[in-house]
C-alpha cells in the first residue's frame, strides 16, 4: 500500500559548489517523490553537480538512482539552476512511479 513503509533518506553526494540550502531543497523534493511508491523504497542516491565546461545555459545536473523493491528507477535533468533541475528530475521520477503501479 502506498506511503505505509517510510523510504528512506536520499544519500546526496556533491559535485562543485552548491549551497546548502539547495542540497536540502534537492534532499526534500526527492523524498518527497517517493511518498506515493507503490513498494518499499529501498535505496536513494541523490548527486547534484555543477558542470564547469559545458553549454552555458545548463549548469547544473542532478541525478537520482533508486531501488524499489528491486526495480532500478533513474532520473537524470540539467537546467540552469539547481532549483529547476531539481524539480524536472522531480517529475520525472514522479512520472516513472505511476507507472509502476502497473508492476506485478
Amino acid at each position: 500500500m502506498p506511503g505505509t513503509v517510510a523510504s528512506p533518506q536520499p544519500q546526496v553526494h556533491v559535485r562543485g559548489p552548491i549551497p546548502a540550502a539547495q542540497v536540502d531543497y534537492a534532499r526534500t523534493k526527492v523524498a518527497a517523490a517517493f511518498r506515493t511508491a507503490p513498494r518499499p523504497v529501498l535505496f536513494v542516491r541523490l548527486t547534484i553537480e555543477r558542470l564547469t565546461d559545458q553549454n552555458p545555459g545548463r549548469l547544473y545536473t542532478v541525478r537520482v538512482h533508486a531501488d524499489v523493491s528491486g526495480v532500478d528507477l533513474h532520473a537524470r535533468a540539467t537546467a540552469p539552476t539547481v532549483t529547476e533541475a531539481v524539480d524536472l528530475a522531480q517529475g520525472r521520477l514522479r512520472a516513472q512511479l505511476a507507472r509502476t503501479s502497473r508492476w506485478r
